[in-house]
C-alpha cells in the first residue's frame, strides 16, 4: 500500500485502511499461533521478509502493466523467465533431473497441472493489476491460505490450533471490507457521470441532431 501510494499517488479510503489493518491483524495472529514450534521464529521472519519482497515486486508489476500494457509485460516477462528458469534448472537441478521417474504418467501429469496453475496465474495477474492495484491482489492472495487449511485437513489430516481459523476470518473481512470500498467508488465515480449525461440529454431535447434536414 505504501509502495502505490508512492508510485502511483493513490489515495485510501477508511475502509480501505481497515481491511488491511485486519488482514495484518490476521497474520499476526497465525505467526502467534505458530510461535510454540521451538524455533519456528525463524521461520516466521523469512515469511514476513518474503512478503515484503513479493509486495514490492507486485507494486512494481503493477507500474509496468500500466506503463508498457499488460501483453508486452507478458511477452517479456515469459521471454525472461524462460532463460533465467533454464539457467537455474541447468545449475541447480540436473541430478533431480536425471533421478526423476520419467516413465511415469503421473509424473507428466503433476507438471501438466502446475504449468497450467502457473500460466493462468501469471497471465490474469496484470490483468488485475491494471484493473484493480497491487494491494487488491496481495490481500485476496492473502486470503487464498483459507484453501490451504481445507486442503490440510480433508487430504493429510492436518490439525490446526483454533487461532488459525480466527486468524482466516481476520483476513477474509479485511478482504471484503477493501472490496466493499471499490465498490463504493466505483457507484460514486457512475453516478455523477450518469447525472452529467441525464442534464445533457435535458439541453438536447428539442433541439435537432447535427445532419438533420428541417422541413420548412
Amino acid at each position: 500500500m505504501i509502495i502505490t501510494v508512492v508510485l502511483f499517488r493513490y489515495k485510501y479510503r477508511t475502509l480501505h485502511y481497515l481491511g488491511v489493518m485486519l488482514c495484518l491483524a490476521g497474520v499476526a495472529l497465525l505467526m502467534f499461533s505458530d510461535s510454540h514450534k521451538g524455533d519456528s521464529w525463524k521461520g516466521n521472519l523469512l515469511v514476513i521478509g518474503g512478503a515484503i519482497l513479493y509486495g514490492v515486486n507486485n507494486a512494481c508489476l503493477e507500474w509496468l502493466a500500466k506503463f508498457i500494457g499488460p501483453h508486452t509485460y507478458l511477452g517479456t516477462y515469459c521471454w525472461f523467465g524462460l532463460c533465467i528458469s533454464g539457467v537455474q534448472m541447468i545449475i541447480l537441478e540436473v541430478n533431480d533431473l536425471e533421478k526423476a521417474p520419467w516413465d511415469d504418467y503421473r509424473l507428466y501429469l503433476c507438471l501438466m497441472g502446475f504449468v497450467i496453475c502457473l500460466v493462468t496465474f501469471l497471465s490474469v495477474m496484470p490483468i488485475v493489476m491494471v484493473r484493480y492495484s497491487a494491494t487488491f491482489a496481495n490481500l485476496n492472495l492473502m486470503a487464498a491460505d483459507i484453501y490451504s487449511a481445507f486442503a490440510g485437513y480433508a487430504i493429510f489430516a492436518v490439525k490446526f490450533n483454533f487461532l488459525y481459523f480466527v486468524s482466516m476470518f481476520l483476513i477474509l473481512g479485511g478482504v471484503l471490507s477493501y472490496i466493499y470500498q471499490n465498490y463504493l467508488n466505483d457507484i460514486n465515480e457512475v453516478a455523477p457521470a450518469d447525472e452529467e449525461e441525464s442534464s445533457q440529454l435535458v439541453i438536447n431535447q428539442g433541439q435537432p441532431e447535427a445532419g438533420m434536414i428541417l422541413e420548412k
